[in-house]
């Protein structure tokens, strides 16, 4: 949806009111950009939530008003499977972890402002995801933010608190205060296991299984290496998440990287330091 300026304006200008309380209608230029932000944002919002909207002949007023009602319409949802989350959320000790979700989570619903700063996500998100999400702000980057951590929550609880641990701990002795991502770690103690055909948590490798390691993966690129770890997380998705695409998706961007760094460890002969 695009509307001239001159559509904008009167909609920035009763917000602009409601801002000032009907006491002014004189606000700073920023305050005037931040508004105007939040009606553009809102206007997409509209065009994202529904494909059915008859844009040709709606109104910028009607498209931002639509948009508005669907911030706080997602706002709502996403508070509510946030509480869910929360019911069965483990950080596992991981500190960033902790205060990302279960501190920064409700400071954002308790100051988000869907009305002046819909735009605005106000938290900085330091627990580290698997794939960016630069592109997102406001309530969808949260809303997007969260889904990605409801699917790290239940991969996780795939396993004991026991084995996720050790998996963290193998490369990062720290790792309890340390901003890295835990599933990323567990999917590669995970695939390496698999790669041994090795289908129990195993919390340590012995001096064969790194033998038998070196071996399996001597000889094979970066992308053959990929491509046989794919295959094998493939197979484990079809058992214990079929039909979970979400995960699926998103565990996927971890798997090139893992290939990597098992080339390189294989290269420095450094295994035993990083699985």
């Amino acid at each position: 949806m695009e509307y001239e300026l001159a559509e904008l304006l009167p909609i920035v200008e009763s917000l602009s009111r409601k801002y000032t309380r009907n006491e002014s209608t004189s606000i700073s230029y920023e305050t005037a950009q931040q508004l105007m932000e939040a009606v553009l944002y809102c206007i997409q919002e509209a065009e994202h939530t529904s494909s059915d909207l008859p844009a040709a002949v709606l109104s910028a007023a009607d498209a931002y008003t639509f948009g508005y009602e669907a911030v706080l319409r997602k706002t709502k949802q996403t508070a509510e499977r946030y509480n869910a989350l929360m019911e069965c959320f483990s950080s596992y000790g991981n500190r960033a972890y902790e205060e990302t979700i279960s501190q920064g989570f409700p400071a954002f619903f308790r100051w988000y402002d869907p009305l002046f700063a819909p735009q605005e996500h106000i938290l900085t998100l330091d627990y580290p995801l698997l794939l960016p999400l630069e592109e997102h702000c406001g309530i969808d980057r949260i809303a997007a933010y969260l889904e990605c951590i409801e699917i790290e929550q239940r991969f996780l609880r795939c396993f004991s608190e026991e084995f996720v641990c050790s998996s963290l701990s193998i490369q990062h002795p720290q790792w309890e205060e340390l901003f890295l991502n835990l599933p990323y770690h567990v999917l590669k103690k995970l695939l390496c296991l698999l790669l041994l055909d090795i289908h129990q948590e195993k919390e340590r490798l012995s001096d064969i299984d790194y033998k038998k390691l070196r071996t399996k993966l001597n000889g094979l690129s970066k992308e053959a290496l990929k491509g046989k770890l794919s295959a094998l997380f493939q197979q484990f998705l079809a058992q214990y998440f079929p039909q979970d695409t979400a995960m699926e998706a998103y565990l996927e961007y971890a798997v090139g990287d893992i290939a990597a760094e098992l080339c390189l460890g294989l290269e420095k002969d450094c295994l035993s330091h990083i699985v």
